[in-house]
This record gives structure tokens, C-alpha cells and sequence, in this order.
């Protein structure tokens, strides 16, 4: 089930990587050259480089860009308002003798881009992907893992199947040789039986002869 699960997590973590590659395919030239040079970079620095990783960098890069662009925006209308309610012809109030000074009005700033929260935006979207990097480093090594795990079972398998053919060649060579033994014991025993017979044939003919001549009488014509 581990081994099933990690190939599930690899397959799944491929699938998503090659889905990222088609949207970069199809949005590439949308990017900026300088964005492009510098994602490509930073995506190649600290170890195997990601899709992913790679798209997070030029996606935080543009919107970075809007941003400063829609800040500068700002900024300039902001710059145009104020040139435009000022009149230089009219003179400044002056106060009135004896009150008290008034405090300067103090002049309206231009919008200030928020940069401490891109630059933190980046470091986060940098984080992330250095997470899912080692995230599938990890997934790797664990593939590798499964896979010398994979490799010394079968091993052992083919060793198990091999010590079971050597068994079944012994097994066989046993009965042969106890079917040789039986046929030997099968032969002895015969040779047995006919020496046993031969050998009743040898101890009765002399008694036989013996009996011959008791029964003889002497001037018979046809003894």
C-alpha cells in the first residue's frame, strides 16, 4: 500500500507539473524578457528546477509590475490635481496682528507603492515553491526507494523459485534412485529364489538315486 500510494503522489505531482508547462506554453509571450531571464534563473538556482516554481515567479513578477505601474498612475494624477486647484496669483493669507500663527498645511503626498508587501508577496511565492520542490525531491527519493525495494523482492523471488527447482531436481533424483534400489532388491531377491531351487534340486537327485538302488532286484531284464 506504501509503494502504491508514493507512485499515486509521484504520478499525481507529474500530471500537475505538465499542466503548468501548457499554461506556460500558451501565456510565455505575455511575460517580459527581463521576467523571463530572471524567473528562468532563479528557478535553476538551489537544485532541480519546477514548473511550478518557474510560473509563480513570472505570474508575482507581472503583477508586481501592475502594481508599480498603477501606483506611478496614481502618483502622476495625483501631481496634476494639485498643480491644478493651486493658483500662483493668489497670495497667501496672512495672519492677522495679534493672533496666533497658524500651523502649515501640510501638502498632500503622492501615493507611496506598498513595496515591503510585494517584496514579502515574493518571498512567500519563493517559499512556496522551494516546499514544493523538496516535496517532490521527497517523492522522488521515496519512488527510488520503493522501486530497490521492488527490485530485492524479485530477487528474492527468482532466488525462492530457484532453490524450489533445485528441490523438485533432487526430490526426482531421490525417487529414480528408489525405484533403481527396488528393482536391484526385486533382481537379488529373484536370484535368491532360483538359488534356493536350484540348490533343492541338488540335495534331493542323490537321495533319489539312493532310492533307485534299494528298489532294483538283482537279474531283472529291466533294470
Amino acid at each position: 500500500m506504501g509503494v502504491a500510494g508514493q507512485t499515486e503522489t509521484f504520478r499525481q505531482c507529474m500530471e500537475s507539473e505538465q499542466a503548468v508547462l501548457d499554461q506556460l506554453r500558451k501565456e510565455w509571450s505575455a511575460f517580459s524578457q527581463v521576467d523571463k531571464r530572471h524567473c528562468v534563473t532563479l528557478a535553476k538556482t538551489g537544485g532541480e528546477s519546477s514548473n511550478t516554481e518557474l510560473m509563480t515567479c513570472l505570474e508575482m513578477a507581472r503583477d508586481v509590475r501592475v502594481l508599480r505601474s498603477a501606483a506611478a498612475a496614481a502618483t502622476s494624477s495625483g501631481v496634476d490635481d494639485t498643480k491644478a486647484t493651486s493658483s500662483p496669483s493668489t497670495p497667501a493669507a496672512q495672519p492677522a496682528p495679534g493672533s496666533a500663527p497658524q500651523e502649515p498645511t501640510p501638502s498632500k503626498q503622492p501615493p507611496k507603492a506598498d513595496g515591503d508587501s510585494t517584496i514579502r508577496e515574493v518571498e512567500r511565492a519563493k517559499a512556496e515553491a522551494q516546499t514544493a520542490k523538496e516535496s517532490e525531491a521527497l517523492v522522488r527519493r521515496k519512488l527510488a526507494d520503493a522501486e530497490v525495494a521492488l527490485q530485492r523482492v524479485k530477487e528474492e523471488a527468482t532466488r525462492a523459485t530457484a532453490d524450489a527447482e533445485r528441490a523438485k531436481a533432487d526430490a526426482k533424483a531421490a525417487r529414480e534412485s528408489e525405484a533403481a534400489a527396488t528393482r536391484k532388491l526385486a533382481d537379488a531377491e529373484a536370484a535368491r529364489v532360483a538359488a534356493e531351487n536350484s540348490c533343492q534340486v541338488t540335495k534331493t537327485r542323490p537321495v533319489l538315486e539312493r532310492l533307485r538302488g534299494l528298489f532294483r532286484r538283482p537279474g531283472n531284464k529291466n533294470d
